[in-house]
């Protein structure tokens, strides 16, 4: 590619992976990847060329110079893709330096967005089209002696017709064995046996990571930077599933201590393994072990460095890059496919927050979350976190990327994933994150007896595919349905291995008792927090840190629409402005009326609320005809809380007032409760600092115990108590960690 360069006229070299450029302006290293040689497009266009020549070789000429005519085809296209290859390089690379050198010299250099422009794919495939069209060909049958004869009428061959030696059943069995042979490749493309589970003895390793701890207190009286930034919350949760322990600094890392667990979980390690520890690993997932390694980007602290000690043996490593995302460089919304890995075929869709990518090298694995429409950059070291800023750079590389890697090594498992961030206390709860770690918790606390399963099903597969060819052999126009058929066995085949991997791997189900706490999407549409910050930063008129905060009474917060809502032990509402049907009317009498507990805000900020028609079925009303400010007195040991706006609650016993007026009530409705509050704006993010790192004053401080003390109230059943006494220390500061 350098070469190509350089015949061009440009001053290039190669320098490793890069090609290196000057010009006027700045020296530029064009990553020299495999989309840049042969980019997807083209790859296919050279494909589908080759099922259309092959169709029409089958369709048109006669069995004997079928396969002669196609290797022809085959050849003269082979040679147009390649000989415009560099071509297409030459053209990519002019355009880029030409751009470089019209660029304003005051701007920022932004021109690497031709490389993955589909308006640009789809001219330079103008290329290879018309030179296919020019100079391959498909040869057209000889007419036979007869048909040459004058007045002979041609001789047309009849798609229905059966050939003499075949028999009836000859062709619709090849259909049938046809479409069952791809439905088993697909299936050894997707499939991966579950297995049964193990005892669910999870260990997470402490030793050498003083990064995002799961020892650190994540509660009601220690806030600030550390607070958030740690595996509190996540390993609450996952103990409710699983028999949770820690291996702390002051253990080792033997074989001893590895037979104590089923899983073994290292995130972020800040300190290299030794060479007994490696093996001590190793011989652990070697004998039936499940291994969960968590890196992060841009080799923070060294982790990928650490962590590749032990993944490098195994066949794969942590690349130090950081992934964007091309339309947006901090939005990558993953969806899982139709036919999903079984560690996501749970989740719903889930944005991820900073993550490196996976280089598979050797390893035998699968990609279970693989990231398309992204592009990566390498660390940058001026910040404390390495991260680059998100500028399009000519070292950059784009296309899909790999972010959780799975793989068997000896009779256990290996799960690699690259995004540490979105398990830390401050999003751990939104959509998608506590999923996922279950999910590969889950995994990897199973084992199966079956070996991996892609090498002998594609040898089966191809059993009934030679059959299914050999009986449609002499059917000339029998090709685009065997083509149809094969399509619809790729379908059934995903569909199959999806409804297998479904019933083999359910939701694990709770072992110890945890509160859940839904989030209601159906009512309300509120911003919340998505990854490191809330949505409405600018205004703080969402609840992203109210949800945060409900965890840390011990509780574990999920999002919910529809009658998914009714899916916890408490329905909180934020303040509600979309209506809903009378079915979810219904089932949410029915939902308090057999135990749940249902929260809903209100505020006059809120000038769409439809918070009424949840309150009336339970004789509860917000009196939204006249605002009130003033200072909420929450009962004896509480202060005063100074209010700016607040509504009036109608019925109900009340549980806060604002001088004589209710302003939180609550009411018993069969064996649940209700809880209304009318002064909602108390603790939206403006007034609950805007940041998950913010340290509290003493007036902040004040609403977070408000708000705790309504939200435990609710969920126990008892009454508001006194305040608690704040904590005689400061909480940890911000030191600036991570992404």
């Amino acid at each position: 590619l350098a070469g190509i360069a350089r015949l061009l006229g440009i001053d290039a070299a190669a320098d490793g992976p890069l090609i290196v450029m000057h010009s006027m302006r700045q020296v530029h290293r064009l990553a020299a990847t495999w989309e840049l040689l042969a980019d997807p497009p083209t790859v296919c266009f050279y494909v589908g060329s080759l099922v259309m020549l092959g169709l029409f070789a089958c369709s048109r000429l006669p069995r004997g110079e079928r396969w002669r005519a196609w290797i022809g085809a085959l050849r003269s296209l082979t040679l147009v893709v390649v000989a415009w290859a560099p071509m297409r390089v030459a053209i990519l690379i002019s355009l880029y330096m030409h751009r470089v050198v019209h660029w304003d010299d005051i701007m920022p250099l932004h021109v690497m967005n031709q490389f993955w422009s589909p308006w640009v794919h789809l001219l330079l495939l103008l290329g290879p089209v018309l030179l296919a069209w020019r100079f391959v060909r498909v040869p057209a049958a000889e007419p036979s002696q007869a048909a040459k004869q004058p007045g002979s009428p041609p001789a047309v061959e009849s798609p229905s017709e059966t050939p003499p030696t075949a028999k009836r059943w000859h062709f619709p069995t090849a259909v049938g064995l046809v479409l069952l042979a791809v439905a088993v490749f697909t299936a050894a493309v997707h499939f991966d046996p579950v297995g049964r589970r193990k005892a669910g003895r999870v260990m997470v390793v402490e030793r050498h990571s003083t990064w995002e701890p799961t020892d650190a207190p994540y509660d009601t009286k220690v806030f600030g930077h550390d607070s958030g930034y740690n595996y509190r919350a996540i390993y609450d949760y996952l103990s409710r599933f699983f028999d949770m322990s820690r291996l702390l600094e002051s253990d080792k890392i033997d074989d001893t201590t590895l037979a104590k667990c089923d899983v073994l979980v290292i995130k972020t390690p800040t300190a290299r393994y030794g060479k007994q520890e490696v093996d001590a690993v190793l011989r652990f997932v070697k004998h039936g072990g499940g291994l969960l390694l968590v890196g992060e980007h841009t080799n923070f602290e060294k982790s990928s460095s650490y962590l590749n000690d032990i993944t490098r043996p195994i066949g794969f490593t942590f690349r130090h890059d950081l992934l964007f995302g091309v339309e947006e460089p901090y939005t990558q919304l993953y969806r899982a496919p139709r036919a999903p890995h079984p560690i996501v075929q749970h989740l719903p869709p889930m944005d991820f927050a900073v993550s490196c990518s996976i280089d598979p090298g050797r390893s035998h694995g699968r990609s279970v979350i693989t990231g398309t429409g992204l592009w990566s950059l390498p660390p940058d070291y001026h910040p404390d976190n390495y991260f680059p800023v998100p500028h399009h750079q000519p070292n950059m590389r784009y296309g899909a990327f790999v972010q959780l890697w799975s793989m068997r090594y000896g009779d256990g498992r290996v799960v690699a994933f690259t995004d540490s961030t979105i398990f830390s206390n401050f999003c751990t709860f939104q959509p998608g994150k506590a999923e996922l770690m279950l999910g590969m918790v889950d995994w990897l606390n199973r084992r199966s007896a079956v070996c991996d399963p892609r090498g002998w099903l594609l040898a089966v597969g191809l059993v009934p595919l030679a059959l299914g060819l050999y009986l449609a052999r002499r059917r000339a126009s029998a090709w685009l349905l065997l083509v149809a058929a094969g399509m619809c066995g790729w379908a059934l085949g995903g569909l199959a291995v999806a409804a297998v991997h479904r019933r083999g791997m359910p939701p694990p189900k709770p072992v110890r008792p945890m509160v859940r706490v839904v989030i209601d999407r159906t009512a309300s549409d509120v911003p919340l927090s998505k990854g490191a910050f809330v949505e409405d930063e600018e205004e703080g008129t969402g609840f992203g840190l109210l949800e945060q905060w409900i965890a840390r009474l011990g509780y574990f917060t999920t999002r919910r629409s529809s009658l998914e809502a009714f899916s916890g032990d408490v329905l909180v509402v934020l303040c509600p402005d979309r209506s809903v049907n009378r079915e979810f009317r219904e089932r949410l009498v029915q939902y308090v009326d057999r135990g749940g507990k249902l929260l809903v805000l209100d505020a006059p900020e809120n000038r769409l609320s439809t918070a009424n028609s949840l309150l009336w079925p339970f004789g509860l009303s917000v009196l939204r005809n006249q605002e009130w400010q003033g200072r909420l007195s929450l009962g004896e040991g509480w202060p005063d809380v100074p209010i700016e706006s607040a509504y009036e609650i109608a019925g109900g016993e009340p549980v806060a007032k604002m001088s004589a007026r209710v302003v939180v009530a609550v009411k018993r409705c069969g064996k649940g409760t209700v809880m209304a509050v009318g002064c909602g704006s108390l603790f939206n993010d403006a007034r609950m600092g805007l940041a998950w790192t913010t340290e509290p004053d003493d007036d902040m401080r004040l609403r977070f115990d408000v708000l705790f003390a309504l939200v435990r109230s609710l969920a126990t059943g008892d009454d508001v108590v006194e305040r608690p006494a704040p904590p005689s220390t400061p909480g940890s500061t911000p030191r600036g960690r991570g992404g």
